[in-house]
Order: structure tokens, then sequence, then C-alpha cells
């Protein structure tokens, strides 16, 4: 056993010992609480949980005691953490936060469809250096010369709800609007015309950086997003400007779009089962599997060569496992 546990034991079996009398514990409260919640609480609703969330790294110096109470009848937690080490913390103010936000989560993982309820830290420390050296505000803990904490501390957190924003302003902002709108949209029954408009608000494809983006979007649209008729989708593309236009059919090349695109109509033409067997004959299985190898080739996930190739989940796993032998 090291120094700090011989020291801090008899400490924390005393300290607890006391706060496990409830007129010990509402005494201490009352003593040392601001006024406000002094004059919320009910002590006789003051009760010692068991469990700690002081994490491995402070069990040596620190010790937690957590109690349930009523404030004002509403349920809330008070916690006590009380430290032994000689040598101050000057993270404290940061120690104490993330350990509020341990209870919490403790809290929500119980109760995950109730509100969180308030709660309150105290530190109690006993320690040789005093007062205490390091500040107690959590702002301080920071090197922060623009007063960026600040802002994100004690203010709602900022959201980007793409739902909320106009599609002219999104299609304002270049590819980060691109890619904002494909997502706007991205669960629609048929992405067709939005693709189609967003492809319309993208800048000049003036460099290699701004081709990868638009194969990258267009991989985005053509997975996650229901883009059901591929050829006519590339067909009605040429209403784009020649640049674009040109990019789009050599994805298109590059991922056959237009084989995989006739080999899903005449599977499902055909049924599911009969179009496999009458792709056979007609060499539209053949093609949908070298279609899915050379995806595969290019590292494109399984899960959208199935979706663009009309394969088995089985099959285009039977496929990669051949070419990884």
């Amino acid at each position: 056993m090291d120094k700090n546990n011989r020291i801090s034991s008899p400490h924390d079996t005393a300290f607890r010992a006391f706060m496990e009398y409830q007129e010990f514990s509402s005494a201490f409260f009352q003593q040392h609480l601001p006024s406000k919640l002094v004059n919320a609480l009910d002590p006789s609703s003051l009760r010692l949980l068991k469990e700690t969330h002081i994490d491995k790294s402070l069990r040596k110096t620190m010790n937690d005691l957590v109690f349930s109470c009523q404030l004002q009848g509403q349920s809330a937690y008070l916690t006590l953490l009380v430290e032994h080490q000689s040598t101050a913390d000057k993270n404290i103010a940061f120690r104490i936060f993330h350990y509020l936000f341990s209870v919490l989560y403790s809290h929500l993982k119980q109760y995950p469809n109730e509100a969180l309820p308030p709660v309150y830290a105290l530190l109690f420390y006993h320690g040789e250096e005093t007062p205490y050296p390091y500040s107690l505000n959590l702002l301080d803990c920071f090197h922060d010369p623009i007063n960026i904490m600040q802002d994100v501390l004690f203010q709602p957190v900022p959201i980007i709800d793409v739902h909320q924003i106009p599609d002219e302003d999104l299609k304002q902002q270049a590819w980060v609007g691109a890619l904002s709108m494909a997502m706007k949209y991205i669960r629609a029954v048929e992405m067709t015309p939005y693709a189609l408009d967003i492809l319309k608000t993208l800048p000049n494809l003036d460099n290699a950086s701004a081709r990868e983006m638009l194969h990258q979007l267009l991989a985005y649209l053509l997975y996650a997003g229901n883009i059901n008729d591929v050829d006519g989708f590339i067909e009605a593309s040429e209403e784009l400007p020649i640049p674009m236009r040109s990019e789009i059919m050599s994805f298109a090349e590059k991922m056959e779009a237009r084989g995989i695109a006739k080999g899903k109509a005449a599977g499902k033409a055909e049924g599911k089962a009969e179009g496999k067997a009458e792709g056979k004959a007609e060499g539209i299985a053949e093609g949908q599997s070298k279609v899915a190898v050379n995806m595969l080739k290019e590292g494109v996930e399984p899960a959208f060569v199935v979706k663009v190739t009309g394969l088995s989940t089985e099959d285009v796993e039977h496929l990669q496992a051949s070419l990884k032998g």
C-alpha cells in the first residue's frame, strides 16, 4: 500500500461514517450550502447512495459521497468530494465537472425517459497547502486568450439543422451547401430531381480536388439515396454544363453504371428469381458479377455493390472472398 492510501483511508472512513448519520449530514449541508439550496432542501429526504463516480486516477487522493434529495419537492443530487492529498490539483474544477456529468450519465442510464435532475457539488479539503492555491472556476482550466470557452460552456449548443436552412441559402455555399443539401434530401422517395438540382449549384471543376469531391458526392447520392433509374439520372445530367456532364459520364463509366442499371431493370421486369435465370442466358448476371468485381477492386463497400448491382449479399461476399484468395 502506498503512502497516499495509508493517509487517505482513515480520513475516508471517519468522514463517511459521520455522513451516514442523517442528523450530521443534514446539519453539514445546512451549514455549507448556499441559502437558496438550504431553503429548498428537505433534510429528511437526504439519502447517502452507495455507488462511486470517482475515476481510478483520483481514488488514491479523493473520496466521493452522493446524496439523493428533494429540492422543493423535486429530485436532485448533492455531491460531496473530499480531497485528502496535501498537494492541491490545478485541474480540480475540470475534474469536478467531469464528475458531475458522470453522476448525471449514471442517472440517464437508469432513467432514460426522464429529464435530468439538478446536481450540486461541494469540495471538502483539508490538505496542508492552504488556502487552496488554484482556481475553482472551470474557465480558468483553459488556455483561452479569446474566451471561446465562455461561449461553449454557458450558452446553448450551436446546431446546424439542414432542414431549417432554405435551399437558396445552401446553393450559395458551394461544396458545403451541396453536401448539406444532399443530406437534407437523402431520404426522398426519388432522389434524382434533388441530385440534379444540387449538381447545378456546384462551382467550376477546375482542379483535381473538385473532381474528386464530385465523385465522392455522386457515390454518396447513389449509395445512400434513392436514385432508382441510374440511366435516367445520367441522361438527365445532359442538361448540366459540359465539364460537369463529362465528369459524371467518367464516373458512370468507371462504375459501369449503365450496365448495372440495365441488369437491375431486366431482373425487376422478369421477377427476382426468373430475372436471374434469364439474365444468365443473356449475359446480364455475368455482367453484374464483372461490375461487382471491378467495384470491389476499387475498394467500394460491399453494401453499395449489393445496392447497385442487384446481386445478393451472399454473392458479393463470395466475390470478395475470391478476390482476397
